[in-house]
């Protein structure tokens, strides 16, 4: 399938969500801290705009495969079921016109956006699945969990609380980090630490970590394509420490009209910026998180 053709379907579900005003990477896994939807036979989570995309359908159970691997199992998918889409970067190699000091011809890797289709385990029919949650839930702190993510970030930015008065901000030029205290907050920690995760997605940006850009000169104008990706790469690099520290407070996001419909001009313009935004913003989580 064509790349443009998997970018245009997984942005128009965005697109529909947002009319309906459902931001996806603003909404919450209702599942226990650290668990993604994943494949029901492999159990490997599905990364970037995946579980987003699979929240979207709205079932408990976080578990999917494939019309094959559902035959495969001994059963099949119901009548009338709708499938949810799965992208995978499938990498390509072309000729270049140089060549390199021993004659030979240098050839160039690029990504091509492909997608198939998946159903959730509640949608099959003779296959008899374990329970993934058995209801007893080992006592967790997702403040103290959001908390230890923080003070744990390899190679972390400058943080400064309290030093940018009522702003949490990012700069730089100094790699440094400003938030409001948390007493701010009101009794809403979960918000200041969705607000502390968006800042640190800034700073994993930075030379000294995944240099997603020369941020160093400065900040690139508001509202510009470059600004627009790099607040999104942000925006989902909260969302996925909030589901590993255990953050479902839903009063954390409050859905703004303003901010939809800013979203929705963005994703219409550029068909690859959401699902883009989601993989850099993978790739920053995993690093706060100590991953490489």
């Amino acid at each position: 399938m064509k790349a443009n053709k998997a970018y245009e379907i997984i942005t128009d579900r965005i697109l529909e969500a947002l009319s309906k005003g459902v931001i996806p990477w603003r909404k919450m896994w209702q599942l226990p801290a650290g668990t993604r939807p994943q494949n029901a036979i492999s159990h490997k989570a599905y990364r970037g705009i995946n579980p987003f995309m699979l929240e979207l359908a709205g079932y408990a159970d976080p578990r999917w495969l494939t019309y094959r691997q559902a035959k495969a199992k001994g059963g099949y998918i119901r009548a009338g079921e709708q499938a949810m889409p799965v992208t995978f970067a499938k990498p390509m190699t072309t000729d270049t016109d140089k060549k390199d000091a021993e004659g030979k011809t240098i050839t160039k890797t690029f990504f091509f956006l492909r997608y198939y289709n998946v159903f959730n385990v509640e949608q099959t029919e003779g296959i008899e699945w374990e329970p993934m949650f058995t209801g007893e839930v080992e006592a967790f702190d997702p403040i103290t969990e959001a908390e230890a993510i923080v003070r744990g970030m390899p190679n972390p930015p400058e943080m400064n609380y309290g030093g940018g008065g009522d702003q949490a901000y990012y700069v730089p030029a100094t790699d440094a980090i400003y938030l409001p205290p948390v007493e701010a907050f009101g009794k809403n920690a979960d918000e200041y630490y969705s607000v502390a995760f968006h800042e640190l997605g800034h700073s994993t940006g930075h030379s000294s970590r995944l240099n997603r850009h020369d941020m160093e000169t400065g900040i690139a104008p508001f509202g510009s394509e470059t600004y627009s990706r790099e607040e999104l790469v942000a925006e989902f690099t909260s969302a996925f420490l909030c589901n590993e520290s255990g953050i479902q407070n839903q009063d954390v996001f409050k859905n703004s009209a303003a901010y939809i419909q800013n979203w929705s001009r963005r994703l219409k313009k550029d068909k690859k910026l959401v699902v883009q935004a989601a993989s850099l913003g993978q790739k920053s989580a995993d690093y706060i998180l100590g991953g490489e």
